[in-house]
């Protein structure tokens, strides 16, 4: 080989090179933007949960029509889609601790109240929530 095919070789190899880190650049950039974000949802899913939780255990220690405020507030946070991905595993697992926070708040409310209005949460919330949320759903963050 002559000096001239090996510069050429060279040059070759290294055009090889930039390709490749340059590939391994973006792919490390889309991996710490994928991991960035999973974790600012797997954070929002964190805060849903807790929310409903705390819900719960406020509901289950107050009158019935606290109670239903938070059932309400339970069923309007965040609807799915809105801080998760609709249908991904963390917007599943908050849809199922939702579910669970309406399922221990209207048990309670039936104990409560002597009365079977069914699972559906806008049946309580129609009879004995507050007029100011039944009438401006908006107004439940101002108030709690």
């Amino acid at each position: 080989m002559t000096i001239k095919s090996y510069q050429r070789l060279t040059a070759i190899l290294i055009a090889i090179l930039i390709v490749l880190v340059s590939l391994l650049v973006l792919l490390f950039g889309w991996l710490v933007c994928r991991c960035g974000w999973q974790s600012i949802e797997i954070g929002f899913a964190d805060e849903q949960t807790g929310i409903f939780e705390d819900m719960t255990t406020q509901a289950l220690q107050s009158n019935t029509r606290q109670a239903v405020d938070c059932l309400q507030y339970v069923v309007e946070y965040y609807p799915s889609g809105t801080k998760q991905r609709t249908g991904s595993h963390l917007d599943l697992i908050v849809e199922r601790q939702r579910r669970q926070a309406i399922r221990e708040i209207i048990a309670y409310l039936r104990k409560k109240t002597g009365e079977d209005l069914g699972s559906a949460p806008e049946d309580w919330i129609k009879k004995f929530g507050t007029n100011s949320l039944r009438s401006d759903p908006g107004k439940k963050d101002q108030e709690k």
